[in-house]
């Protein structure tokens, strides 16, 4: 490890990783007293997004022009749509101020309406659910692989009723979900699939781009994002201009698209302020065509670690599919106590695992310790739209998803993903030479985590990482 980045914690810019070579003071882990990989009282990180200095001129170049309003920077605004639809090979895209404005104005785009049902994963983020509840209709969960974390047409069919009036389909942690199939089963139905791909950008299926293969596709843009902004952005595209006009609508007052592309306030329906941050546009723009290298280098990074945790029994690696290009916006591994022969708990496992790899100085996350219909949101269903639609007979049990819970229970997550430890191929070396420890300590990961306590995650209140 590079001496001057053991000195700050931090990682500015990308460095190669030299192959790691474990002296014996290494082999001792740091919960025992050994030498810890991060030097003690440090968390190695990276920050993200980069920002190079062409980009700063770029930006200060807006800042001096006071362009810093959709209004007023109408232009800025159009060549940002227009670099998004042209990477997403879609006819048009649309920014927001957030992923979550974004998920709401895709349904209102759809057709998505008052007392309607939307099919959702049960394990995403709850930005999924109250997009839904925004406009006033009623989230629908269907139940996501254990092994992709993504929805598939067999989870979603069964929860369809004439009541469906949209199918939301997460590309979970950077893998695109079955799409051909999910579509197929969407079409026989009739109702539109919307797909969130705010930790997918760049992912690819049977080579086309996820996001517009459904009728409607919409992203988060926040700054730990694979695509990522100055602080909170958002992204809707889709081929079809009734929907990107419906959509438009909703975002500002009623604001409508002309045939020409020119912009006009009509009034005519309840809308939001849902506009985007200029500074965050024209940064988005700036890393879009930096995107495919640093998710080059995520996908490489993967490889890295999964060419370790083959080597550890009872642990495996992200699911990449051969159709899809996953790029890894959370690197998302499994451990499987009972595969492996350990005679731990699942939930000892991964309490264990915490520990050890936080006393490295490189800490393994959550991601969800409760599937979506558990949050206090959905349990609560306090207020629109279930009273008014009178859908008291809607009940939200976690028990009704158990590959949610499979995957909660069985998983973490390298490093704090709004820090884009995959980007980072010195911070990867240093979760590499952790898991080598790991495996040259196995027994005494065992006897650790044997004292620990066994509770699933779900007893706890819901939290992210």
């Amino acid at each position: 490890m590079n001496s001057s980045v053991l000195k700050t914690a931090s990682l500015d810019q990308e460095k190669p990783g030299a192959p790691i070579v474990l002296p014996s003071t290494h082999n001792l882990l740091a919960v025992d007293g050994g030498k810890p990989v991060i030097p003690q009282g440090f968390i190695l990180h990276s920050r993200w997004p980069r920002i190079e200095p062409e980009d700063v001129e770029a930006l200060t170049a807006i800042l001096k022009a006071g362009l810093l309003t959709e209004m007023s920077g109408r232009g800025l605004i159009q060549q940002f749509e227009s670099d998004i639809a042209l990477y997403f090979g879609s006819r048009y895209a649309m920014g927001t101020n957030s992923g979550t404005a974004a998920l709401h104005c895709a349904l209102a785009g759809i057709g998505v309406e008052a007392g309607d049902e939307v099919i959702v994963p049960a394990l995403s983020y709850i930005a999924c659910a109250a997009a839904v509840l925004q406009q006033h209709a009623i989230p629908i969960f269907a139940d996501v692989d254990p092994y992709t974390y993504n929805v598939a047409a067999e989870t979603i069919e069964p929860k369809i009723t004439p009541r469906t009036k949209a199918i939301m389909v997460v590309h979970l942690h950077g893998l695109p979900a079955d799409m051909d199939s999910i579509i197929a089963m969407a079409s026989r139905y009739g109702v539109p699939v919307l797909e969130d791909f705010s930790q997918a950008a760049g992912a690819a299926y049977n080579g086309r781009s996820v996001g517009g293969i459904g009728a409607v596709g919409a992203a988060s843009l926040m700054a730990g994002k694979n695509l990522p902004s100055l602080g909170e952005g958002g992204i809707l595209i889709t081929n079809v201009r009734e929907v990107r006009n419906r959509a438009a609508s909703l975002k500002c007052f009623g604001e409508a698209i002309g045939e020409n592309g020119r912009y006009s306030l009509i009034h005519e329906t309840e809308g939001w302020n849902y506009r985007i941050n200029v500074l965050s546009a024209a940064m988005v723009s700036r890393q879009l065509f930096r995107l495919d290298k640093y998710n080059d280098t995520r996908i490489a990074s993967a490889a890295k670690i999964g060419s370790v945790l083959a080597e550890l029994q009872g642990f495996s690696a992200p699911v990449a599919l051969q159709n899809s290009r996953h790029v890894y916006h959370m690197y998302r591994f499994r451990f499987d106590p009972e595969k492996g022969g350990w005679p731990i708990s699942a939930d000892q496992a991964r309490l264990a695992l915490q520990q050890i790899f936080l006393a490295e100085g490189l800490p393994l996350v959550e991601f969800q310790n409760v599937p979506l219909p558990g949050h206090a949101l959905l349990q609560r269903k306090q207020g629109h739209p279930w009273s008014c639609h009178q859908r008291n007979d809607i009940s939200y049990s976690i028990a009704d998803y158990p590959g949610s819970l499979d995957a909660i229970r069985h998983s973490l997550v390298v490093g704090y993903p709004a820090q884009a430890p995959l980007a980072n191929p010195e911070l990867v070396d240093g979760y590499v030479e952790a898991f080598l420890k790991l495996k040259q300590n196995f027994r005494r990961f065992i006897r650790i985590a044997s004292s620990l306590p066994s509770a699933p995650p779900w007893t706890s209140p819901a939290r992210l990482f």
